[in-house]
């Protein structure tokens, strides 16, 4: 049998638990279609975190985020299992990298080209991720490994 990496994840998540997070969080349907409440993140905030986790895992020959709903997913957690700081964390991840563009660029992150995203993300990443155990620890680690789960 040929697993690939996100049926894999999907098998190893639901091994240590991961039928809890579903049941827990599940309103968030694949396909991009949120159902229940409209979420914790703003409309321009959301915007920003659907093109980042657009970016970060793309369709390819298996769905990307977008297809899978981990805005959606990212969006209720925020709502029903992050606590105030970890939501202000975030808010502040997604507000710096917006800063960061308009900094670096002198627009906002979506008004960016598309290279010019993606080579802005990859920078903003390897820079945040650059300081060992560290920078690990910080906001930017914390949102990237929950986007990524």
């Amino acid at each position: 049998m040929n697993l690939d990496r996100r049926q894999l994840l999907t098998y190893a998540i639901g091994l240590v638990g991961g039928s809890i997070a579903v049941a827990a969080f599940g309103d968030a349907t694949p396909g991009g279609a949120a159902t229940g409440s409209t979420g914790y993140f703003s409309s321009s905030r959301r915007a920003l975190l659907d093109e980042v986790a657009d970016l970060m895992i793309p369709a390819t020959d298996t769905p990307g985020a977008l297809a899978v709903g981990v805005p959606e997913y990212m969006d209720k957690m925020m709502v029903r299992w992050a606590s105030e700081d970890t939501r202000q964390a975030f808010d502040g991840v997604l507000d710096a990298l917006d800063a960061e563009a308009a900094s670096s660029h002198g627009k906002p992150f979506l008004a960016l080209a598309a290279d010019q995203r993606f080579e802005m993300l990859a920078q903003y990443d390897a820079a945040n991720l650059a300081g060992g155990i560290q920078s690990m620890m910080g906001a930017y680690a914390r949102f990237k490994e929950l986007l990524m789960t």
